[in-house]
């Protein structure tokens, strides 16, 4: 009996590794165990969810030994998008930008912003003024001593680009008062313009070459070898590296292989992208957060959905936490508003009141007098001296099978409480189009905020995320507020809901893997996965 007992015990030791690694669940242990279905290993889930405090996810805690660090840390590389800061589009690329250059501020995981080449900052009492002081003796790669230019030239160029440009439309002026002195002014306040200033800094007179001079902690070799920097102005750097190497890859199934034959030992991955692949190796897995939201959006012109009492219901009938499990395989944060559940604006007691609950959806419906006027199973909203059911197209980007899979999966729950609701993929292009002039009832979307998460851009005339209508003048001064105090976006958010402007679902998250023992300190940051704690000098 004693024999059996330990047998059992290493076995279940067993599978719990394989838990954690191997994606086993503890359902499928208890089904294995006992010969009953998973389904009926799993837990009962209650009508409402009860709401848990976001965590970040960390290292992943199927590694139980101590591993020895590799000699040197080997990136992919995919050449064809290269290494200016300021136009690459790939995630890989964009991962090695963190040995190659530095922000003023990089925003950690917590969403606060850190401070690296800059050493103060200053808001003035109206908030609309940021003095920036920098630091000292920092330099370039080539040996110049960073100033306010270098500074000031970099802004210009993050202001041009896609991937940086629309932050800055509250800035007014931003300009070099002396070598070290950085001065913003913007036509809003702003409480925290310090989030906005995570772009790298570069070398005045570079940003047009392929690898600009940066600051970071390696140079670039065009051997494809990364070398420490002997000027770098901080002593130590968080992970053990003299060398960096780039694996030249091409497809995400390329970087994965390189990964799992020992070419590569850290990648950053988007787990929600079509061209994700999956890994196997024995790794370390962590979490990068990210400012990528994905909503349901509206037109609010339609007859049907143009009526706030339509929109607004939607958010309770979203089981949000299956999506991500289910569609993300866990990757992401469910969000009942439109920021970060990581970030310490997020309102979690707000949140709850328009979370998952059936209960009031119903009472949405009667206090709005929605309901199956014509009995065929379809509900109505009374429009004048008409009902209209409650129905229409949602499309989405058929370019992310994950987008099409959340949006199928949100159709079925909607049409499962009396909405009909019919998902139409569309390739980009078609996609746009059809956002740009409003040929959908609903759409599922993807939009990556600014980290301080403005929601200008949906409610201004011209805003670039403000399709079907959406441009409201009492958006832009509620977004106004939030900036002036960015500790409290409540009046915002709590407007954002009860109207059903657009209906918040998740937050991504990127995977980052590494092989063992390859970074124990990692910590990303948003846009800066290679990242560890608060700098030092």
């Amino acid at each position: 009996m004693k024999r059996r007992l330990l047998a059992l015990t290493a076995l279940l030791l067993s599978l719990t590794l394989l838990c954690g690694c191997s994606g086993f669940s503890m359902e499928k242990i208890g089904a294995f165990l006992t010969g009953k279905s998973e389904a009926e290993m799993q837990p009962a889930s209650p009508e409402e969810p009860e709401e848990q405090p976001p965590q970040q996810e960390m290292a992943s805690e199927a590694v139980m030994n101590e591993a020895e660090a590799p000699d040197v840390l080997q990136l992919a590389y995919q050449k064809e998008y290269g290494l200016n800061p300021f136009t690459t589009v790939s995630l890989n690329n964009r991962t090695i930008l963190a040995l190659l250059y530095e922000p003023l501020f990089v925003v950690n995981g917590a969403f606060q912003a850190e401070p690296v080449l800059a050493e103060e900052v200053e808001v003035s009492e109206d908030g609309l003024t940021t003095t920036i002081t920098l630091r000292r003796g920092v330099k370039f790669h080539n040996g110049k001593t960073m100033t306010a230019d270098d500074v000031l030239y970099s802004y210009e160029l993050a202001k041009a680009s896609d991937y940086y440009g629309n932050r800055f439309y509250h800035f007014d002026t931003v300009t070099a008062q002396n070598a070290r002195t950085l001065v913003i002014t913007t036509k809003t306040a702003y409480e925290k313009a310090a989030l906005l200033l995570d772009f790298p800094i570069v070398r005045e007179g570079t940003g047009e070459q392929e690898v600009p001079d940066g600051t970071g902690p390696f140079v670039y070799d065009p051997s494809l070898k990364l070398q420490r920097f002997a000027d770098w102005w901080q002593t130590d750097w968080f992970l053990d590296y003299d060398a960096a190497s780039l694996t030249l890859c091409t497809t995400a199934t390329d970087i994965r292989d390189h990964f799992e034959y020992g070419q590569v030992n850290l990648v950053c991955t988007d787990p929600s992208s079509a061209a994700y692949a999956t890994f196997h190796n024995d790794l370390e897995r962590w979490g990068s957060p990210t400012t990528v939201m994905q909503y349901i959006g509206f037109n609010h012109n339609s007859k049907v959905f143009g009526k706030d009492a339509v929109r607004a219901c939607i958010t309770y009938v979203l089981n949000r936490d299956q999506i991500v499990a289910e569609d993300l395989g866990g990757f992401g944060l469910p969000a009942t508003l439109p920021i970060s559940p990581l970030s310490p604006a997020y309102d979690a007691g707000l949140a709850a009141d328009y979370g998952y609950s059936m209960r009031k959806f119903q009472q949405l419906l009667e206090e709005a007098e929605i309901r199956d006027y014509t009995q065929d199973g379809i509900l109505d909203v009374y429009v004048k001296d008409y009902s209209l059911p409650l129905e229409g197209t949602m499309i989405v980007n058929a370019a992310s099978n994950q987008r099409v899979a959340t949006a199928n999966r949100i159709a079925e729950a909607l049409n499962n409480v009396g909405f009909n609701i019919t998902v139409k993929p569309m390739e980009d292009a078609e996609y746009q189009q059809a956002l740009k002039y409003q040929n959908f009832e609903l759409y599922y979307g993807e939009i990556r905020m600014s980290p301080n998460f403005d929601m200008g851009s949906f409610f201004r005339e011209l805003g670039s995320a403000n399709y079907g209508g959406l441009a409201s003048g009492t958006g832009v001064s509620l977004c106004a507020a939030m900036l002036e105090n960015s500790g409290n976006a409540y009046d915002l958010h709590k407007w954002v809901m009860d109207k059903g402007m657009i209906c918040p679902v998740l937050f991504k998250s990127y995977a980052v893997y590494t092989t063992r023992g390859a970074a124990r300190n990692l910590s990303p940051a948003v846009d800066w996965v290679i990242h560890g704690q608060e700098v030092t000098q």
